[in-house]
């Protein structure tokens, strides 16, 4: 007889079970008829869903920190674009009366003459082109408004003979000019100019059109400038160093009677005086501003303060590192302005011009080293041709008119 094994699975024992609810026979680990109670602890479903709405509002915090913080990683980069390439070429520049331009304006209009000059294979002097640009729109924008008191006007057409000229297209007669040929050319030599100024063709002609209106104004004040005037025929004696010794010789020789180019050709030491004689022309009152006083002044009794015949004070020269003598040969109450000089007294009529005039207007011009920084930055960036290294800041800067 074998020994029947005592040991069991307990598994094979039936389960246990207990009255639950007053309903016997249901289990502890399942009740069919009371879903809501699970072996989670005994835990209610609108427990669990309050638990993790708690649970997310906690968390909420953090993850709009996250969001936050991602999105001030992101701003960054636009942040930069903005601050670098859109908001500074709108950063205002220059205001006449109710007329404004912005730096890229600005840029614009030195890209402009940038390429004028590299057409013509010359690096463009970044230098203080800022402030020349500045100026000239400045000028330019006060003539154009100007213009109808002074009854200017500039059609289209002219603006398109002047651009023609520029592209280097002068027709001689009117049948090459109506050719389809010239026409043809214009088009294609216009279209490769915009190519390379990298603008609109409307806003080069507006530049165009607006110096135009300048040139047309400068015609009438150079109307009111006399081409008859009095003058003093200069002439200069250059030495390089400040002898007394010299300085007498140079007066007895003219005190005896010495012709004045005998006397400047023995003692001056200007290279290029064989070349001239130290003959510097005939001169009206305005041309040579900066000596005007001592060409045309009197003293109290009505003499001049340079008499004819004699030695000036020495001026020093420092871009060429000498000391210069100024003569005045002869005075001549009524004598015809040569075409130089009468440039150089329209400029000067102009240069007045503006200045009383802008006391009629709202101007405002921003000129400081960041601006000029900005802009120079964008003109080196476009240059075809190398650009000299830029005059710092407020080193060698002209000063502004009132």
């Amino acid at each position: 007889m074998s020994k029947e094994d005592n040991s069991k699975d307990p598994s094979d024992f039936p389960k246990q079970q207990e009255s639950v609810g007053g309903v016997p026979g249901v289990s502890l680990e399942y009740q069919a008829g009371r879903r809501s109670i699970t072996n989670r602890g005994g835990v209610t479903r609108r427990q669990m869903v309050a638990e993790k709405q708690q649970l997310q509002i906690r968390s909420r915090p953090f993850i709009i920190g996250a969001i936050v913080v991602l999105f001030g990683i992101l701003t960054i980069p636009v942040y930069a674009y903005f601050q670098n390439y859109v908001f500074p070429p709108r950063e205002l520049a220059l205001r006449v009366a109710g007329m404004e331009y912005s730096r890229g304006d600005v840029v614009n209009f030195i890209r402009f003459n940038q390429r004028m000059s590299e057409n013509l294979g010359v690096p463009f002097e970044v230098g203080n082109s800022l402030f020349d640009a500045l100026q000239t729109l400045q000028e330019n924008e006060l003539s154009f408004q100007l213009a109808a008191r002074y009854g200017i006007t500039v059609s289209s057409e002219e603006v398109d003979d002047r651009l023609n000229s520029i592209l280097g297209f002068v027709a001689k007669t009117v049948a090459e000019r109506e050719s389809q040929e010239y026409k043809d050319n214009i088009e294609e030599a216009k279209r490769q100019f915009i190519n390379r100024i990298e603008m609109d063709e409307s806003v080069f002609r507006d530049f165009i059109r607006k110096s135009m209106f300048k040139e047309r104004l400068r015609a009438v004040v150079a109307e009111e400038i006399p081409r008859i005037q009095a003058q003093v025929h200069l002439y200069e004696i250059i030495l390089f160093d400040r002898d007394a010794e010299v300085r007498r010789a140079i007066e007895r020789d003219l005190v005896s009677g010495n012709p004045i180019e005998n006397v400047i050709l023995e003692h001056s030491q200007d290279p290029n005086v064989r070349r001239d004689l130290g003959d510097r022309g005939w001169f009206p009152f305005g041309v040579t501003t900066e000596i005007d006083y001592l060409l045309f002044g009197l003293d109290g009794e009505g003499n001049r303060l340079l008499p004819i015949g004699q030695l000036s004070e020495p001026r020093y020269v420092e871009e060429s590192d000498w000391w210069s003598y100024m003569l005045v040969a002869e005075v001549q109450d009524a004598r015809e302005v040569n075409e130089d000089n009468f440039e150089a007294l329209t400029t000067r009529g102009m240069t007045i011009f503006f200045n009383e005039e802008r006391k009629n207007f709202d101007l405002h011009m921003v000129l400081d080293s960041a601006i000029f920084e900005w802009v120079n930055a964008q003109i080196r960036l476009s240059a075809l041709l190398p650009t000299p290294t830029p005059v710092p800041y407020g080193d060698g800067m002209p000063q502004m008119g009132p």
